[in-house]
């Protein structure tokens, strides 16, 4: 029988990866058997020699095989990083990625009162919501979705990181939530694909991350349409608005629809490869 140690088993499960076209191959080999052997990619280093035993061989062998599918890394391991927090993540909700971010740093770079009350549209996994609750305190937020089944999801984080969080189901394209003060801040990571862009999607997104969290069945704008009808409903007067969208194509659209509304100090803001990717505004009635 065959012995297989921690060196030969990664560079193995690369070689299998690479073929079935996995980006960052090796990375995610290692990722895997850390989470299989409980240790991280450092200590994985120090134990090359270490072998494995059956039953870290069945569930390795079972992991590689689902990455292999293409199912994402972090739906195999169970979680994700997201600003300080670790979430807990499934196919119930996109997985938190670093883009997202820049909207929790854009939003704590305001002048956050006490008590301030945000409200984040398409909550999702809850990771934009507990990633203020908890950096703000005292900030009262609510986290809206339209799927049952990730507002479940966003409790469960919440649970997790021991942060207070309201959630609510709301369709907000067709309703608002149930509220009994406006808002200081709204943000959103909206869906904003359109059903004619799914072919040019990885295949971890397009095969795994929920569709009602990626497409607009539309042009891939009426989210910000609805947002620039309802900011007047949701927004105190001198309240922020920030939201994702796709990038430099929809950057002159995006803009436009809140220029018509009427909207003040508009602003787009770089990603991380410094392609458009967030609008920020104010509501001045």
């Amino acid at each position: 029988m065959t012995t297989w140690r921690v060196l030969d088993i990664i560079k193995t499960s690369t070689d299998f990866l690479e073929k079935k076209g996995v980006p960052d191959a090796r990375l995610d080999a290692e990722i895997l058997l850390g989470n299989v052997l409980n240790k991280n990619r450092l200590e994985l280093y120090l134990f090359f020699d270490r072998p494995m035993a059956k039953d870290e061989m069945d569930l390795y062998r079972e992991h590689i095989r689902r990455r292999g599918t293409r199912e994402p890394l972090q739906h195999i391991v169970g979680e994700t990083g997201f600003m300080n927090l670790t979430l807990k993540t499934t196919a119930a909700a996109l997985i938190p990625r670093p883009e997202t971010e820049i909207l929790v740093e854009q939003i704590l770079r305001l002048n956050i009162k006490p008590g301030a009350r945000i409200l984040d549209i398409g909550t999702g996994s809850g990771c934009i919501a507990i990633a203020l609750a908890q950096a703000l305190g005292s900030a009262n937020v609510l986290g809206i979705d339209v799927s049952q089944e990730a507002l479940e999801l966003a409790k469960e984080n919440a649970l997790l990181n021991d942060t207070k969080v309201g959630f609510q189901e709301v369709d907000i394209l067709t309703s608002l939530p149930n509220i009994e003060e406006r808002f200081n801040i709204v943000v959103s990571n909206p869906p904003y694909i359109a059903p004619n862009e799914k072919d040019q999607l990885q295949a971890e997104v397009a095969q795994f991350d929920p569709a009602m969290a990626l497409f607009d069945e539309s042009d891939g704008l009426s989210f910000y349409r609805r947002f620039a009808e309802i900011m007047p409903d949701l927004l105190i007067p001198g309240g922020h608005f920030i939201f994702e969208f796709g990038g430099r194509p929809q950057e002159k659209p995006v803009l436009n629809i809140f220029m018509e509304k009427g909207f003040h100090d508009l602003e787009i803001i770089q990603d991380y490869n410094g392609n458009p990717r967030i609008i920020t505004g104010k509501y001045l009635p």
